[in-house]
């Protein structure tokens, strides 16, 4: 298995052989499916329920809404892609990486990830609710506005070169995540990140993250 280097960060790639896949039409069905190349496609619901998802592609898919339910991923690329109100409740993510693509309006609810990476993407109105990685989770280049972390464990991770804006650490666990490399000033929930890695800089923007949201008065001069 490749790693890829991300800063301190190693994940494992995804291992997909070209040769070897297969056009389908559908994702739905029971049981494994296994190299696989679904593509060029819109849809108005992708739905994917209690099936596991091996070395294969995603690519150009344009979703209305996005269902998936107790599906385990393993070695999936996930390319060029707009999965729109997507719900992955109870699902398992390894060696998966998002690329290019646009995530708006989901919810991964009580997912199990390892070595998962976001290269290129925009996340939005999106909530991480529950998530516990074993491996490292990636971020980079990536867009992510009106995102909620609530509750999980990223320990160990890596986010670079990525905007943040409206972005929310609701508790979780975030111990050696490296978060250097980005503007982290208007984050929320500050306070929860105990034990990240940043630079001399950006200690000084998570003291302004936190001060802001203190309700602080300033007395005139005549102390009212």
């Amino acid at each position: 298995m490749e790693l890829e280097k991300y800063g301190l960060a190693q994940v494992l790639k995804p291992h997909i052989d070209e040769a070897e896949l297969r056009q389908i039409d559908s994702l739905e069905g029971d049981g494994s499916l296994a190299d696989f190349d679904y593509a060029d496609r819109a849809v108005r619901h992708l739905v994917v329920t209690e099936r596991t998802l091996v070395g294969g592609r995603l690519s150009k898919i344009d979703a209305e809404r996005v269902t998936f339910d107790r599906v385990a991923l393993q070695s999936v690329l996930i390319e060029q892609c707009v999965l729109a109100s997507s719900d992955w409740m109870d699902c398992t993510l390894s060696r998966v990486v998002f690329r290019n693509c646009k995530i708006l309006g989901a919810n991964f609810i009580e997912n199990k990830w390892a070595s998962v990476v976001f290269q290129s993407c925009r996340l939005e109105y999106t909530t991480f609710d529950s998530v516990q990685a074993t491996a490292p989770i990636v971020f980079i280049d990536t867009r992510l506005k009106d995102v909620t972390f609530r509750g999980s464990e990223f320990p160990a991770g890596h986010m670079s070169r990525c905007t943040l804006q409206n972005v929310e650490f609701d508790g979780g666990i975030y111990t050696g995540f490296d978060f250097r490399g980005n503007d982290l000033s208007t984050i929320r929930g500050a306070g929860n990140l105990n034990g990240i890695l940043v630079t001399p800089v950006q200690r000084q923007e998570l003291a302004e993250a936190l001060v802001s949201e203190l309700d602080l008065r300033y007395p005139d001069r005549n102390g009212q």
